[in-house]
């Protein structure tokens, strides 16, 4: 069976969102992750106004809507040997364009990740507070209940919650014992002090009902960055002559590859909000070779000297090796109908899935011009999904695997991945 790909565009209160998927002409969706970076989501919807429904104050249907109020969720269904739905963005909206000629109108709907905007919330003076487990310690930072000057929008209910969710094992303690700390927004506290903590990734996923109030979800990995085993999603990529099973095929004039020499990273400058949690640390072979590369975090919550040194020790280890490395692979929903194997329904779906189609694993295996079979591991660092009448479009942003994972038993290879 041929495997066929289906959007909905929902919009409104999160209870009860209206279907607005006839109206679509066209959609975009960036989402991007990386180690230490609060992950960020972008979706552009473009919707047909042909009747003035959309039009403010136009006397339709939607003319005294309140935009601005509304969240925006977008799911896809694959259908193939079953059928799958998997959610694909979630986000609040924060720009509204109409374009109308008398004629012919549109309305270009923006909306941002819910962590994105609420992150914009003005955070009161963070004191000093003992050592705690630092899944404990993100979950403080995020949960609107905690802070009274945080908000996300309330999408029709009534309070307001985060979900943010470990999928790593790695669990280390922080600490402050500065008095007090001030920030000019929660996503400053957030990137400045919570994410560099634990060498994080962290990403918003879905927003849903809970009880009366909209919970805003998140993934996180702290530390090693490694799926626990029943999270992990691995993704191959093949040339079309070479397809089975759930492998899934790309676009050779958009495969690409570059040296990683804008991540190097030769020396760390990393501070902790503690006696004693500071550390300035050179991997000398990579800095003698490529010159200083540094990277600098100095208002973290690390607890003390051997968190802080294992954390420094990671980021130059990791990042030290120039490589000429796949950046950027590209499929689509046509391509994947025409060669895929039903069997690959399921890897599709989860490709397109919030949840599961960010840091996974991508192996890709292609033949250069006059060269011979190449096969590499990346991880998956961010997507645009370009989405028309016509086709799906998926382009994959990428990071070398060995470098953004720790060693995971019966997976990797010794002497090349790495073990932290």
């Amino acid at each position: 069976m041929t495997i066929d790909t289906s959007w909905t565009v929902k919009i409104g209160g999160v209870a009860s969102p209206t279907d607005f998927s006839s109206r679509v002409m066209g959609m975009q969706i960036d989402q991007n992750v990386d180690v230490n970076v609060i992950g960020r989501g972008r979706c552009v919807i473009t919707l047909l106004n042909r009747d003035g429904a959309l039009t403010p104050g136009g006397g339709g249907t939607y003319g005294t809507t309140d935009w601005f109020a509304l969240g925006v969720f977008v799911s896809t269904t694959i259908t193939s040997t079953s059928t799958v739905t998997k959610q694909v963005f979630h986000g609040v909206i924060t720009d509204f364009d109409l374009q109308d000629d008398g004629v012919f109108s549109t309305v270009t709907i923006t909306a941002l990740d819910g962590y994105t905007v609420g992150g914009r919330s003005v955070p009161p003076t963070v004191p000093a507070f003992p050592a705690t487990d630092y899944q404990t310690a993100v979950n403080v930072a995020f949960d609107a209940s905690t802070y009274s000057t945080l908000f996300y929008p309330r999408l029709g209910k009534t309070g307001t919650l985060s979900g943010l969710t470990s999928y790593a094992v790695a669990n280390p303690d922080v600490i402050s014992d500065t008095a007090s700390l001030t920030y000019s927004s929660f996503a400053d506290l957030w990137q400045t002090s919570v994410i560099p903590s634990a060498n994080t990734v962290l990403w918003a996923t879905t927003i849903v009902e809970s009880g009366t109030s909209v919970q805003y979800n998140g993934r996180y990995l702290p530390s090693t960055n490694t799926f626990d085993t029943a999270y992990r999603h691995d993704y191959e990529f093949d040339p079309p002559g070479s397809l089975s099973g759930s492998k899934l095929p790309f676009e050779n004039d958009t495969f690409r590859q570059e040296f990683n020499n804008d991540t190097l990273i030769t020396q760390v400058q990393i501070r902790g909000n503690y006696t004693g949690a500071s550390t300035n640390t050179t991997n000398s072979g990579s800095q003698a070779t490529y010159g200083s590369r540094t990277a600098a975090y100095t208002n973290t919550f690390i607890r003390n000297a051997t968190d802080v040194q294992t954390m420094a020790t990671r980021l130059t280890n990791r990042y030290g090796t120039s490589r000429f490395t796949p950046v950027e692979i590209s499929t689509s929903a046509t391509l994947v109908k025409r060669l895929a194997a039903s069997a690959a329904h399921s890897k599709w779906a989860s490709l397109l899935s919030i949840e599961e189609g960010l840091w996974q694993r991508v192996k890709i295996t292609w033949t250069g011009s006059g060269a011979s079979s190449q096969t590499a591991y990346c991880v998956i660092k961010g997507r645009r999904i370009s989405v028309t009448p016509a086709d799906t479009v998926v382009t994959l942003s990428l990071g070398n695997w060995a470098d953004n994972h720790a060693f995971i038993l019966d997976t990797d290879q010794l002497n090349v991945d790495r073990l932290g």
